[in-house]
């Protein structure tokens, strides 16, 4: 058996032929499936099947103790799941989805996770195993034998949980974030189906720490990958599942308008989100920046996640909305002097503003 193998690009596997493609496959399958894996927490394919009982336990368990007691869980659409090993492919809300998929889960399968978490969090999930992945993408071998760890698992006949998105998706006005084809991928190299989930959670924002009431995690229905599948067109696929299971989710609990939501209500539920983040040992800016088309016009909203507040529960400017408002007075739109009747110090505060965020677009280019 081979030690090493060539991964080709997915623009690589486009340019061969049918029969190229076939026994590019094959001998990939063949070395994959032989392979020690790398990434992989030990006991995750031994130990931690038989412990699935004790497992739901202790997730369940610790859901209750971060966010109190009584948190309602529904789970529905399992019979939607085929037999044998798949990939469970979750929306990403918040702390919690790191526990509340196991016990919804009816089957053993093992996490894909970040290797820079809080070690106490890892714990917490040793008990169904890890594939733990640098998410620094200069880190190529770390990441190309997490996946391959991925399709050897699948191979093997255990079923992963994958977070595609990546982030926890903390927007008010999306239904899911953009993401890469990676898991589609390893569906396709592994032959196994992709299961999308919804985690979707119901908040009492009225107290002073946000809280989480219910969970509801509903699987959707099976997406098969073939060899000759165009990926962006699955990913497609995937994303339809996911927007109208959520939709179908949030519509059961009552849909109002933004302006019904008091001020402190949707600080509360920053700041819960936020100390989780900090829980984790998951820095903010970071995590902005991992967010896949983080730039994108996609998250033309995307400040509203991250809004500043005064003591009061006032929700303040954030530094872009000022520095639009301030273009706007200068040119004399919505009613504002026009340019030439502003003063020197004005004009300064503008300049000095986009400077700033200048020299923040050029250092996230380095």
């Amino acid at each position: 058996m081979t030690k090493t193998f060539k991964m080709l690009s997915i623009k690589e596997e486009q340019n061969l032929s049918l029969p190229d493609l076939k026994k590019y496959y094959e001998d990939l399958r063949e070395f994959c499936y032989n392979r020690k894996l790398t990434n992989t927490t030990p006991g995750a394919t031994t130990i931690a099947p038989k412990l699935k009982e004790k497992t739901n336990e202790i997730a369940s368990s610790l859901t209750n103790i971060l966010e109190g007691e009584n948190v309602e869980f529904i789970f529905d659409g399992v019979e939607n799941i085929p037999t044998g090993p798949v990939i469970y492919a979750h929306t990403h809300q918040g702390l919690l989805d790191n526990f509340s998929w196991i016990p919804a889960t009816p089957d053993h399968s093992i996490i894909l996770h970040s290797s820079k978490v809080r070690f106490i969090l890892k714990i917490a999930q040793l008990n169904t195993g890890l594939v733990l992945v640098s998410k620094n993408e200069k880190k190529k071998k770390n990441r190309t034998n997490a996946t391959l760890d991925l399709i050897t698992l699948g191979l093997w006949g255990h079923s992963r949980t994958i977070f595609p998105e990546a982030a926890y998706n903390l927007s008010p006005n999306k239904l899911y974030l953009p993401k890469r084809f990676g898991f589609l991928d390893v569906a396709k190299k592994s032959q196994n189906p992709v299961i999308p989930v919804v985690d979707e959670f119901t908040y009492d924002t009225s107290l002073p720490k946000e809280k989480i009431t219910k969970i509801h995690i509903r699987f959707g229905k099976p997406i098969y990958v073939e060899i000759t599948d165009n990926l962006e067109e699955k990913l497609i696929e995937y994303d339809e599942q996911i927007a109208t299971m959520r939709w179908e989710l949030i519509s059961k609990k009552g849909l109002f308008a933004r302006e019904q939501i008091t001020n402190m209500d949707y600080i509360n539920y920053l700041k819960g989100n936020l100390k989780n983040l900090k829980l984790g040992g998951i820095n903010i800016d970071k995590e902005r920046k991992s967010i896949f088309k983080s730039k994108d016009e996609f998250y033309i909203f995307n400040h509203l996640n991250d809004v500043p507040f005064d003591s009061f529960g006032n929700l303040l400017e954030t530094e872009e909305i000022r520095r639009l408002k301030m273009i706007n007075n200068l040119h004399g739109i919505n009613g504002i002097t026009p340019l030439e009747n502003h003063n020197i110090n004005d004009l300064k505060e503008v300049q000095i503003l986009q400077r700033k965020l200048i020299n923040k677009a050029n250092k996230k280019k380095l």
